[in-house]
């Protein structure tokens, strides 16, 4: 009990994180492909469009934030 105790401040890596959470939920994407967005210029790379950040509407961690990325296939993601 005292080891696991003394360990509470350690950083937990992806493994121990989903043993704890049992592997029900995702990390966290602010930014996922929208099919609501923005169109703004094109250029070499595509046409560059922007979204709302998941959570901006309901006071998340993004409030106000946009996603910017690029059309594919109908909707705006991110480029990666």
């Amino acid at each position: 009990m005292k080891k696991t105790i003394l360990n509470l401040g350690k950083a937990l890596n992806k493994a121990e994180q989903k043993e704890i959470l049992g592997g029900m939920f995702k990390e966290f994407d602010p930014c996922p492909c929208s099919a609501t967005y923005t169109n703004h210029e094109i250029n070499s790379r595509g046409q560059v469009c922007s979204y709302l950040a998941k959570g901006s509407i309901s006071g998340g961690p993004f409030l106000g934030g946009r996603c910017l990325g690029l059309v594919q296939g109908g909707l705006c993601c991110l480029e990666h």
